[in-house]
């Protein structure tokens, strides 16, 4: 049977109409799958959280290169000299000098050029002493048959005494304080032995000290031999007490005041007999770097 063609224009408007929605569902579906089947996808997509990974942390938080490395060689401190003792010190190539006061009454400095002030000083209160160490009574009513120190050194000296007592030596206290009258009876005598006027010998040091300028007026020394060795000459060097004396009078605070090599410094003959008395701190400085009681003070000198 044959169809006029108005019904056959109908009949296939509704077939390309059919089409068309059919085309439009297979498209619809096939959207809808590429997007579910990119979703289980996505957490690739979130790649950006990668980069906040501890990986980055970790290298920024290393503080290894910060601190130590540098810290490391850093030295360590040094104390450059500052005070003025310690930079005369220094460019004479010694070690620090003890801070101390300089004018305190045990650095006093008495000499031929240097006086004790006032010119008739006496200590304000004397010690007398068993001059042979017998006993260690240290007294301050007079007695002539005991020797005169400063009470300021009368223990030290005891100290010392009987250490060397206890090393087998004998001791002899020859001579301490003497006052002005004293040292200018003492200074007559010597000069008119010698057959000289003022005090000193061919070499032009002193062997016997004008009144004023002895230390014997400051309290603060001591002559020691020992009970055979009352005289003082050359040989006492020799003495066994006078050697120990000599090499452990600092542990007391006491210093050889005379040695024979700085006599072209403190223009005294050597005295290996001559104690005196500077303090444990300034002895052992004084002792350890081979310097008299000049050279000591000096450091302490206002350049």
């Amino acid at each position: 049977m044959r169809y006029s063609r108005p019904v056959r224009l109908i009949f296939g408007i509704i077939i390309l109409i059919a089409f068309g929605w059919y085309m439009a569902q297979w498209m619809t579906h096939s959207v809808m799958s590429n997007d579910v089947g990119k979703t289980p996808a996505q957490p690739a997509a979130a790649a950006p959280a990668v980069e906040a990974a501890p990986a980055e942390t970790t290298i920024e938080a290393a503080p290894v290169e910060a601190a130590p490395v540098e810290a490391a060689p850093v030295p360590s401190p040094t104390s450059a000299p500052t005070r003025p003792e310690e930079l005369k010190a220094a460019a004479l190539g010694l070690p620090a000098p003890p801070a101390i006061n300089i004018h305190d009454w045990q650095y006093v400095l008495v000499n031929g050029d240097h006086p004790i002030e006032p010119l008739y000083y006496q200590p304000e209160t004397l010690a007398y002493l068993n001059m042979v160490g017998d006993d260690t009574d240290i007294r301050t009513e007079f007695d002539p048959n005991r020797q005169m120190v400063d009470i300021s050194i009368a223990q030290p000296l005891i100290d010392m005494v009987q250490a060397c007592k206890a090393a087998g030596l004998p001791v002899y206290l020859s001579s301490g304080f003497r006052d002005y009258g004293s040292q200018q009876a003492n200074f007559d005598r010597v000069c008119a032995n010698n057959g000289i006027s003022d005090g000193k010998n061919a070499e032009g040091n002193y062997i016997t000290m004008p009144a004023g300028c002895s230390e014997h007026q400051t309290g603060l020394c001591i002559d020691i031999t020992d009970v055979y060795h009352e005289i003082k000459n050359d040989a006492i060097a020799q003495v066994p007490t006078v050697q120990w004396l000599a090499e452990h009078c600092a542990d007391y605070g006491f210093v050889l005041r005379f040695p024979t090599e700085k006599r072209d410094i403190t223009h005294v003959m050597g005295e290996s007999w001559h104690f005196r008395y500077v303090g444990q701190e300034a002895a052992r400085y004084m002792t350890d770097n081979n310097l008299c009681l000049e050279e000591f003070v000096d450091l302490y000198s206002e350049v």
